[in-house]
């Protein structure tokens, strides 16, 4: 496969410059009480307010705030942010100032729902009580807040920081975005792999004269560079729990790149930032061709119009959300990427003369709304019609064989048919793969054989199959690979 070797290109950068003097936890949430309001009114809430939101005996949780008596449950202080409708970067900010807690994970299911109920209570505050509910709802603990046994020790003294904390960011890097996808081809047009999130924390520690700089992104590779006026040293560490009295500052640089690569995912899994989408690939043994749009005419509707072509079928779907992506990638990937959401389907047709008929039954209000429907349904087809153009007449491919592979018999290994081509390999020529024969059998699951060749091979990975299987039954079928395009 060639190699783009392109040097990255910053998408975007965020950097948080720290004071010279690092705040107290007490300090900052202080800071964030007088941006909140109290039940009077006032511009500030007070500590008692705050510790009625949270139903926590006062004293009680003054200890807590200035860590005269700290507590070690971390839902403790993300209930306290909550309660302060603060941001996720917030809450990890307070959680780092409490005793190294743990950052929030997105990785983690329970993390990842409670920075979604993080995010929305600026807009949409929820009690304590109200997020308890959300999380039981979904099969998670209530917020471990506090415990109410009088048997239990206060913890002792605040534990310091090992190194102040200078600076950090984190960046997005990409190449496709701005030259273009290199590899030409529809199935890699919105890859799900094409950022690289990076995430950098520099840390002073003064009493050694030495600054270190921490690097850790989506990959699960560490990075230490040691500065100092005679000595500069980098360590790469696989494995979190080797890195010592830096693996809380890791946790949270980690913790910090998949947040950045989940905003950007977002930013894919949504057809509205693209205005439209469309791409194609082989479904149940059938050329697929599916677009979707967004109702621009009234975004206040919230429709997404998908349209699918599967053969000689043909749907549009109306949903709520962005269904593009789903199409796109496999069930796997798409979790992956972007968790199990839900998507509500409005309505769906099978023909454009359905929602013409439609409008003609409809009733006044309702008839502006199926015409915006229809009109998108026509402009999809019409858009299919002129891929499918594109891909008999060679200018658009599902994969493009020759900027996908330099040796293009490597598709019997993508095939797993290596072994049935006789395929050897060169290194004269850096691992080039050579199939030694043009054609083989191959047997059915009814027990019939067909002979599919190289030629066969280099069509179907340029139309999208997957497997030999779906190969052998199309062409057993139509007789043809190519032929799969003629019933679309």
């Amino acid at each position: 496969m060639k190699i783009n070797t392109t040097n990255d290109i910053l998408l975007q950068k965020q950097t948080t410059e720290f004071p010279e003097e690092y705040p107290s936890f007490a300090d900052f949430i202080k800071a964030k009480r007088k941006l909140e309001l109290g039940s009077s009114g006032k511009k500030s809430i007070t500590t008692r307010e705050l510790a009625v939101r949270l139903d926590i005996n006062y004293e009680l949780f003054r200890k807590i705030i200035n860590m005269n008596k700290p507590t070690k449950k971390r839902d403790c202080i993300i209930a306290i942010c909550a309660a302060l409708r603060l941001e996720p970067e917030e809450t990890d900010e307070a959680l780092g100032l409490y005793n190294f807690m743990p950052r929030l994970d997105t990785e983690n299911p329970r993390d990842d729902l409670l920075i979604e109920i993080l995010e929305g209570q600026f807009s949409t505050p929820l009690t304590i009580d109200q997020i308890n509910q959300k999380l039981l709802r979904n099969g998670f603990p209530e917020l471990d807040i506090i415990d109410h046994r009088t048997s239990v020790k206060p913890a002792s003294g605040k534990k310091n920081m090992p190194y102040k904390l200078l600076k950090k960011q984190v960046s997005t890097f990409t190449n496709e975005l701005f030259y273009g996808d290199q590899y030409d081809s529809l199935e890699t047009e919105y890859d799900t792999f094409r950022y690289r999130c990076v995430a950098d924390m520099w840390l002073d520690d003064k009493k050694n004269r030495i600054v270190y700089k921490l690097t850790s992104g989506t990959s699960g590779d560490y990075y230490l560079e040691k500065h100092s006026s005679d000595v500069f040293d980098v360590t790469v560490y696989k494995d979190l729990d080797e890195t010592g009295d830096f693996k809380d500052y890791f946790l949270d640089l980690s913790s910090m790149a998949h947040r950045e690569l989940k905003r950007m995912l977002t930013t894919l899994n949504d057809t509205k930032n693209y205005k439209e989408r469309i791409s194609a690939g082989i479904k149940d043994d059938a050329f697929y061709i599916f677009a979707e749009t967004f109702n621009y005419l009234v975004p206040e509707t919230g429709e997404y119009y998908l349209y699918e072509k599967i053969g000689s079928a043909v749907r549009l779907s109306v949903y709520k959300s962005s269904e593009f992506m789903h199409c796109s990638v496999s069930e796997q990937t798409y979790q992956m990427a972007f968790g199990k959401n839900k998507n509500e389907l409005i309505a769906q047709y099978m023909s454009i003369e359905e929602i013409e008929q439609a409008v003609k039954n409809s009733k006044y209000y309702d008839s502006p709304l199926l015409r915006c429907r229809l009109k998108n349904f026509e402009h999809l087809t019409q858009l299919a019609a002129s891929l499918k153009q594109d891909i008999i007449d060679r200018k658009k491919f599902v994969r493009r064989l020759d900027y996908i592979y330099e040796d293009k018999d490597r598709v019997c290994q993508f095939f797993s048919v290596d072994k049935d081509f006789q395929c050897v390999l060169d290194d004269e020529y850096g691992d080039m793969m050579t199939a030694t024969i043009d054609h083989a059998d191959f047997r059915l699951s009814d027990g019939s054989s067909i002979i599919i060749t190289l030629q066969d091979l280099y069509d179907a990975f340029e139309l999208g199959f997957n497997d030999i299987q779906e190969i052998c039954r199309v062409k057993q079928r139509t007789g043809s690979v190519k032929a799969v395009l003629k019933s679309v």
